[in-house]
């Protein structure tokens, strides 16, 4: 006798896909079935379970009392079966996590330190994915992402980093031929170096708020060079293209290797903070957990860059 009265699993399969998906059509676009095998599917489990699980309306279908019943005991089921043999299959293999940021933060923060993680965390697959594009680790975007904004999200364990603060940089050689360049207003009359379609990871700080923060009126005498990426800012602002804003994080570095100079010291800090987060699933991972553990420590050592 078997232990388990229960009907085929390929039958609940199906059930668990009309259910979620609510239609015939697209679970059997799923399946790889035709919508008539999915109908003989349904119409066999129902006659097992001796009780209709769907409402069959106009173009529509619904999930009766019954219905919905079994699909909440089959979704845990299936989950439970799906993170075991998700197990199985990578026990052995090296763990593997994706770290989402910015291009620039990918590029300027992170890429120069991976090496120390290497160190620390020899059998981690580390994988980066660099976009300025809006990235939810609560749904699988990435295992871990850094975030910039008030720390409010939803389904994501977040870790502050650092706040922002922002700055105006350009090179020494341009410094020396802009004697004149003393004061914020005194930016109105320079080549202003702008970033454009730079996404959410930015937020809102650009010249013109810039300049507004520090009670400049008025508009640029000159036209400004507008570049949609970061690190093509800083190259034009190390070129002595003019002047860019600077963020802390980033050009700090700059700053003390001589690459860049600060004119004037006049800061913007925004409320906004960069965060790290994984989601609450992932958290408890141990390499995502151990990465995170290391970019907080990398902040860390450095609280004059990173306050």
């Amino acid at each position: 006798m078997r232990k388990y009265q229960l009907p085929a699993l390929s039958q609940l399969h199906t059930f668990e896909a009309v259910s979620r998906r609510m239609s015939f059509t697209a679970a059997a676009d799923e399946l790889c079935l035709t919508q008539s095998a999915v109908s003989r599917q349904i119409k066999s489990l129902e006659e097992d379970l001796r009780r209709p699980l769907f409402r069959r309306r106009h173009r529509a279908i619904e999930l009766t009392r019954d219905g919905q019943l079994l699909f909440e005991a089959v979704t845990r089921g299936l989950d439970e079966i799906a993170q075991c043999v998700n197990r199985l299959r990578t026990e052995g293999e090296a763990p593997q996590i994706t770290v989402a940021a910015s291009v620039a933060f990918s590029y300027y923060w992170l890429m120069p330190r991976l090496e120390r993680f290497a160190e620390r965390c020899p059998d981690v697959d580390l994988r980066v994915l660099a976009t300025d594009q809006k990235v939810d680790p609560s749904k699988g975007d990435a295992d871990v992402a850094v975030l910039y904004g008030d720390g409010n999200w939803q389904g994501v364990e977040l870790r502050r980093l650092f706040g922002e603060r922002v700055y105006p940089v350009c090179s020494p050689g341009y410094l020396h031929s802009h004697p004149e360049l003393r004061r914020p207003s005194d930016l109105l009359d320079q080549t202003l170096l702008h970033l454009d379609g730079g996404g959410t990871i930015w937020g809102a700080v650009d010249w013109k708020v810039w300049l507004a923060q520090q009670g400049v009126t008025g508009q640029p005498v000159r036209r400004g060079i507008r570049l949609n990426s970061y690190p093509m800012v800083l190259q034009g602002a190390e070129a002595g293209r003019g002047v860019a804003l600077g963020w802390s994080y980033i050009t700090e570095a700059m700053l003390a290797g001589g690459q860049l100079v600060c004119p004037f010291e006049s800061p913007l800090e925004t409320r906004f903070s960069y965060y790290i987060g994984a989601s609450s699933d992932t958290a408890s991972n141990p390499a995502v957990t151990e990465f995170l553990q290391w970019m907080l420590e990398e902040c860390a050592a450095d609280p004059e860059t990173f306050a």
